[in-house]
């Protein structure tokens, strides 16, 4: 999404434009707040994680996250699967059209990638809802 740096007139607008960008930033981040302080995921670049750390940050989530944090999270990482499969979706496409041998190799692989990824995002999103069930 964001603001263009430069306005409508063509001249710069930094003022807006970090305005903006700062905002969405911070939406992309979780708040975890506990007894002895406080903990800011940037959830863009934690998630998709392991198994290990998802344990861990999802216990503390459960524990000290109000339900406004917990919905952000959710909704950040179904729309994250989303994007995934779409990236998945359309790099399939690309490699059955695809005729050049070395480009469709490279497109195999970041197939491949894309795939894993999804995958443990997908065990992440297993974990944080069994681990939410636990905490109810």
């Amino acid at each position: 999404m964001g603001i263009s740096y430069y306005n409508s007139s063509g001249y710069p607008d930094p003022t807006a434009h970090y305005a903006v960008q700062h905002m969405e930033q911070e939406e992309k981040t979780l708040h975890i707040a506990y007894p002895p302080g406080h903990m800011d995921i940037r959830m863009e670049g934690f998630f998709p994680c392991t198994v290990e750390r998802a344990k861990k940050v999802f216990k503390l989530i459960c524990q000290y996250c109000s339900q406004e944090e917990k919905d952000k999270l959710r909704r950040f990482l179904t729309d994250k699967e989303k994007r995934y499969q779409s990236q998945a979706q359309s790099l399939w496409n690309r490699i059955k059209s695809c005729t050049d041998a070395a480009e469709r190799k490279s497109l195999i692989s970041q197939y491949k990638a894309v795939i894993r990824l999804k995958e443990r995002l997908n065990r992440n999103i297993q974990i944080f809802m069994y681990r939410e069930e636990k905490m109810r």
